[in-house]
């Protein structure tokens, strides 16, 4: 809270002491909210369109806050579908973090105002089932449809990794899993789009030097074809995660951020880890709502690594995708609402009996834990159920 207060505080003071080339996207849907430039792409049209029905065309300050605060409401919904008497230092230390980040990088007239929506459809649903499953879908093609296009592309890599998530894997698995999409685009890129997998980027770059952008992303190894798009999208992917090009190039601001991102990353690893060690032989060391985090996740690093032009716009974008992260994190602390845990054989007449347990529903909460104390000692009434992987 007080976090937030600093935040919001600062965002109205007009963001002193922040660099101007942080405001470039203020300064175009300004200019397309005054019909200077009119030739701005769509989405930068769309959402100017949308400040004019907010009635925040020509009130940057109230803009600001409005998107400040609508990343505060998602970010504090996301915390409270855990249990945060359970985050480590780590965990509040990262939260504060993302409340930094939303004041740069929201805290002005901005493209990703709205990514909040799919963030909020993410974290706001618990349950299993096809409602829980195909709400996160529309949300993303509906900004697709609207405002970036390559969350068409995030959708579909979000389905292919939520199916293929939801039984048991290692690490091992994952890194090839995610290796196997990256061979399939490099592969459908040229097939369909009639480009390679890293065109976009170099697209974009062509006309851009590291002395105009500092954070500018190169391709690690020069080269065209399939096999280049390949080499240098997983490698991007890697630089995402492990930021070293990011604390090399991006001055003092950007050490900081890439410090965040690592122990982001570092935590969520750990907390993933520990969760499979916890886990029952033979079932999903995730939930059905920790696996769609956790893909959703994955998708956006994939698709960034494709199209981000330069580290300082992966951090842009990535902002409201934090929430996501804090969500899974704090969900896979032991104890937390949604962590799976490991539990005692059980009886079949139990099992046929046993109820899910709600925040809810006081009395089969009840019912449950003492059961659970009756057949596996006291200790176990404190313990929370095994939520399916699907």
């Amino acid at each position: 809270m007080i976090a937030s207060l600093l935040a919001l505080a600062w965002v109205a003071a007009e963001q002193p002491g922040l660099p101007g080339h942080f405001a470039n996207d203020e300064g175009t849907i300004i200019s397309v909210n005054r019909g200077t430039f009119t030739e701005a792409d769509l989405s930068f049209q769309l959402i100017a369109a949308v400040y004019r029905w907010m009635g925040l065309a020509e009130m940057p300050t109230l803009a600001a806050l409005v998107g400040v605060a609508s990343y505060l409401l998602v970010l504090t919904v996301a915390i409270s579908r855990t249990r945060t008497t359970t985050a480590e230092w780590v965990d509040w230390a990262i939260i504060i973090c993302c409340v930094a980040l939303a004041a740069v990088y929201h805290g002005a007239y901005t493209k990703d105002l709205l990514t909040v929506g799919a963030v909020l459809a993410l974290v706001v649903n618990r349950g299993r089932g096809l409602p829980a499953e195909l709400v996160p879908v529309a949300a993303m093609l509906l900004y697709a449809q609207g405002f970036r296009t390559y969350w068409f592309l995030v959708a579909g890599l979000y389905l292919a990794l939520r199916l293929a998530l939801r039984a048991r894997r290692g690490w091992t698995a994952t890194l090839a899993l995610i290796l196997v999409l990256y061979a399939g685009l490099s592969v459908v890129f040229p097939l369909v789009v009639g480009v390679d997998l890293d065109h976009y980027r170099l697209m974009v770059n062509e006309h851009r030097t590291a002395e105009s952008v500092n954070t500018l992303i190169v391709q690690f190894f020069p080269g065209a074809g399939p096999v280049s798009g390949f080499v240098n999208s997983v490698l991007t992917f890697a630089s995402f995660v492990i930021p070293i090009p990011l604390m090399l190039r991006g001055g003092a601001i950007y050490l900081v951020v890439a410090l965040v991102l690592l122990a982001i990353w570092g935590s969520l690893i750990a907390a993933i880890r520990s969760a499979r060690i916890r886990a029952p032989r033979g079932s999903s060391a995730l939930t059905a709502f920790q696996n769609r985090l956790f893909a959703a996740i994955l998708a956006f690093l994939i698709v960034q690594s494709i199209f981000e032009p330069d580290y300082g716009s992966f951090l842009r974008h990535l902002t409201p995708m934090l929430i996501v992260a804090v969500c899974l994190l704090l969900s896979l602390r032991p104890g937390a609402t949604g962590a799976s845990a490991r539990r005692g054989p059980t009886s079949a007449a139990c099992r046929r009996g046993q109820r899910p347990v709600g925040t809810t529903d006081a009395a089969a909460t009840r019912t449950s834990a003492a059961t659970r104390a009756q057949e596996n000692g006291p200790a176990a009434a404190s313990t929370p159920a095994v939520e399916s992987a699907w």
